[in-house]
């Protein structure tokens, strides 16, 4: 034990000794992209997106679900002031929506990324929604005449929702997505009701995915969190 921690010592002091002989780094200097990329729309992904577009620059906003909101949307009041969570999150959704600077990219998900300090460039999947977004005003005939019900995950399965859904009522985009692993018409291609009852023509079973290319400086990352069970 005596002989081990000598020659951890020695090993200690000589790290230490090398330090002496080391050069200083240098201080470097690169231009840096003036837009950035925000990885999670929940509440502090929407906070960073408004905090960064206010000052003029641009935002790419990118949530992998088909709303911006994450779990504050699932809340009904906050601890401590017991406010609820649509006066204070309902807002900044609306103002999320209606700023110029930032490019809202629901149901996407981040592919690549590459690049270097400063200069960096993100490949975005945005997944079709099945649904046009300039022609569907939510009408709600869609989702009321769908035949299929799943256990609705914005309410912890203690719902149902439909194959094609609006997530929930404030959603942002207000837009439906079509759920594909539930939808029969991608499953067995035995149902087009959803087409045939939308008055705008909205439905677009043929819509593809599309790849977003962005140009960033930096990138800010809030992906949320998931609740934990303590029982093991």
């Amino acid at each position: 034990e005596r002989d081990g921690a000598r020659r951890a010592d020695q090993a200690v002091a000589a790290g230490v000794r090398r330090v002496v002989y080391r050069n200083p780094l240098e201080s470097k200097w690169a231009p840096v992209l003036p837009t950035t990329l925000v990885v999670g729309a929940g509440i502090a992904g929407i906070q960073a997106a408004l905090e960064i577009a206010s000052t003029g620059e641009k935002v790419y906003l990118v949530e992998k679900d088909p709303s911006i909101g994450g779990k504050m949307s699932q809340l009904h009041k906050t601890f401590p002031n017991l406010d609820t969570t649509t006066e204070m999150l309902a807002p900044r959704m609306e103002m999320v929506s209606a700023s110029p600077n930032i490019e809202l990219l629901t149901h996407s998900e981040i592919t690549e990324v590459s690049g270097y300090i400063g200069n960096f460039k993100a490949t975005i999947n945005k997944k079709a929604r099945g649904v046009d977004a300039v022609k569907c005003n939510a009408c709600g005939d869609c989702w009321n005449k769908c035949p299929v019900s799943v256990p609705d995950e914005h309410n912890y399965g203690m719902k149902q929702r439909k194959a094609i859904y609006l997530p929930f009522a404030k959603a942002i985009p207000h837009l439906p997505v079509i759920d594909k692993q539930h939808c029969r018409h991608y499953t067995d291609d035995s149902c087009n009701l959803c087409a045939e009852v939308c008055p705008t023509k909205a439905i677009d079973y043929n819509q593809a995915d599309e790849t977003v290319e962005a140009e960033i400086g930096a990138c800010i990352i809030s992906t949320g969190y998931d609740t934990f069970d303590p029982a093991p």
